[in-house]
């Protein structure tokens, strides 16, 4: 597959159904989780930016990136975007297409006023970390867990 042919856009509703079927593979979820409307809320809140990459040819998306804009009160800069989900099917992998949804997502993020693009993701996920370092991206925040049970 090459990624000359693949569009990069926001996403409408016409692509729910795929898209949701990325984020159960990308987040391993039961199908019984109500994904879609988690997707509906997203389209409608008008501080995320869910962008879809789409082959042209066939209509298939072929990944997504998914970033909310948060307001740090308390920091500089102030407004930062934080990427939540992000997923390439394998076979559209290894040809710059995670790259370029990445600076698309840069851009968009720029024109919602962020000074800073985050990721976050599970710890431990090497393919992550290994990406994100390529980009330039260096630590932030370190964050840790206990459960409340």
């Amino acid at each position: 597959m090459s990624i000359e042919r693949i569009n990069i856009r926001e996403i409408n509703e016409n692509d729910l159904n795929q898209v949701v079927e990325l984020i159960v593979r990308l987040k391993s979820v039961n199908e019984e989780l109500d994904v879609t409307n988690y997707v509906k809320e997203s389209i409608n809140n008008d501080k995320v930016v869910l962008l879809v990459a789409e082959d042209e040819i066939d209509k298939t998306i072929a990944g997504i990136i998914r970033f909310i804009i948060i307001d740090r009160l308390f920091y500089e800069p102030r407004i930062k975007a934080e990427i939540t989900y992000f997923y390439v099917k394998p076979i559209y992998r290894r040809k710059k297409l995670g790259v370029t949804l990445l600076q698309k997502a840069i851009e968009y993020a720029k024109l919602k006023g962020a000074g800073i693009i985050t990721a976050i993701y599970p710890a431990g996920n090497d393919i992550a970390d290994n990406f994100y370092d390529k980009q330039g991206f260096i630590p932030l925040n370190k964050e840790k867990y206990k459960t409340c049970i």
